[in-house]
């Protein structure tokens, strides 16, 4: 265990270890030496490539956003329907959970909440998970109902996905996502209207 550790490259180990501690324990929370003992690194390591501990943070975070959204682009490629890519967030979530996730709760609330004021680089890759979420959401509310509803389907769609992440936190995570995902359809069902039949139908 130890070996393959440590033929691991140095910047790929503090990644690793960031991952394991600060989205699990807490960004703020987390001292930096703990996390060089984790990863068998250097301070001077640490600082070479990525500057401080804010900038492994915003590392760490741009590879869960790549993560993540290799999980969401999969359950969209297997979604058949406009309304199916609208709701791929949840069985990408429960995809993610099961396969990826080593800890309840989502990296970047985590961080949002124990940074009132996140550091540039931080807050670029926060950002940027936010943008992803509700562009890519809106775009598929435009297939299902429209551009004039559209905002509103995402809107409602983007609630009870957050709503889910917290759900994950304070209870079973599969039955959290599974409540989201049936939240999310009955809200887009109301706006709608008479609708599609799969909207309020699970596609797991």
């Amino acid at each position: 265990m130890t070996t393959h550790v440590r033929k691991r490259p140095a910047r790929e180990r503090l990644l690793a270890a960031a991952d394991e501690l600060m989205f699990v324990d807490g960004v703020v929370l987390t001292p930096v030496d703990v996390i060089l003992r984790r990863a068998r690194a250097s301070a001077a390591t640490l600082y070479s490539n990525f500057g401080n501990k804010d900038g492994l943070i915003a590392a760490a975070l741009e590879r869960r956003l790549a993560d993540w959204t290799q999980a969401w682009d999969a359950a969209i490629a297997a979604a058949d329907s406009p309304t199916g890519r609208l709701f791929a967030i949840f069985p990408a979530l429960r995809s993610y959970q099961r396969e990826r996730l080593e800890e309840r709760w989502c990296a970047f609330s985590g961080t949002a909440a124990a940074m009132d004021r996140p550091p540039e680089a931080v807050a670029e890759m926060l950002e940027a998970e936010d943008e992803l979420l509700h562009a890519r959401l809106r775009a598929f509310a435009e297939e299902v109902a429209g551009e004039e509803r559209a905002q509103d389907l995402a809107d409602q769609v983007a609630v009870a996905y957050l709503g889910t992440l917290t759900g994950m936190l304070r209870g079973d995570q599969e039955t959290a996502i599974a409540r989201g995902e049936l939240v999310a359809r009955t809200l887009v069902a109301s706006v709608v209207g008479e609708g599609s039949p799969d909207l309020l139908g699970s596609e797991e």
